[in-house]
C-alpha cells in the first residue's frame, strides 16, 4: 500500500544528462504523443504556455516528462481541467529507482512492479516513422479535398510538420462541430 506515495523520494529524474528537481509527485509520466489513456493531454497543450517549456510534438524528437500529484490530479487531466506537472523535454530521460523500494511501472499499457535488479531506465529518442490518418468514411469531399491539400504541402514544404498537425486539429473541431 502506498507504492506511489513520494515518489519524488524514490526516484531520480535526469533529462539531456542534467538532474531535475521533482516535486511531489504519486506518478511520472514520459511522453511523445500529445494524448494517451483514452485522450488524456498530460502535457496540457491546450493549457496557455509555460515559461521554459514548448508546446508539445509528436515530429520534433523531443520526448517530455509529466509529474500527476494525485488520482485527483490524474481526473482533473483527463477532463481537461488541468495538465500534468511540466518536469522536462529533452532528447534523453533516465530515470534512476532507488534499489530500496519497489515501484509500480507500466510501460506502452503494461503494468509491472520493479523488481530490484531493474535500477535505471532509459529512454531516447530513435527514430520515426510517418503515420497516415484515415479521413472518416462520411467525410465529405471538401474534409478530403482539405486534408489532401494539407499532405501536399508538408511533403512539398511549405508548412511543417506541426503547422499541419495545428491545421489538422482545427479542421476536426470543425468539421465534427
Amino acid at each position: 500500500m502506498g507504492a506511489c506515495r513520494n515518489m519524488n523520494q524514490k526516484l531520480r529524474l535526469f533529462c539531456n544528462d542534467k538532474e531535475i528537481t521533482l516535486p511531489y509527485i504519486e506518478g511520472l509520466t514520459v511522453i511523445n504523443i500529445t494524448s494517451q489513456a483514452g485522450g488524456t493531454d498530460y502535457w496540457g497543450n491546450h493549457l496557455p504556455e509555460v515559461k521554459d517549456f514548448s508546446q508539445q510534438s509528436i515530429s520534433d524528437q523531443i520526448i517530455e516528462a509529466v509529474g500527476i500529484s494525485s488520482s485527483l490530479h490524474i481526473g482533473q487531466c483527463m477532463i481537461g481541467l488541468d495538465g500534468g506537472l511540466r518536469l522536462c523535454q529533452g532528447k534523453t530521460i533516465k530515470i534512476e529507482v532507488d534499489p530500496k523500494h519497489n515501484v509500480p511501472v507500466q510501460i506502452d499499457g503494461e503494468p509491472i512492479m520493479r523488481k530490484e535488479n531493474i535500477a535505471t531506465i532509459d529512454i531516447r529518442f530513435d527514430q520515426q516513422v510517418k503515420m497516415t490518418k484515415q479521413v472518416k468514411s462520411n467525410a465529405t469531399a471538401i474534409e478530403k479535398k482539405c486534408y489532401e491539400v494539407i499532405k501536399w504541402a508538408t511533403e512539398a514544404n511549405h508548412i511543417t510538420q506541426d503547422q499541419a498537425r495545428i491545421i489538422e486539429n482545427e479542421l476536426a473541431k470543425k468539421f465534427n462541430a
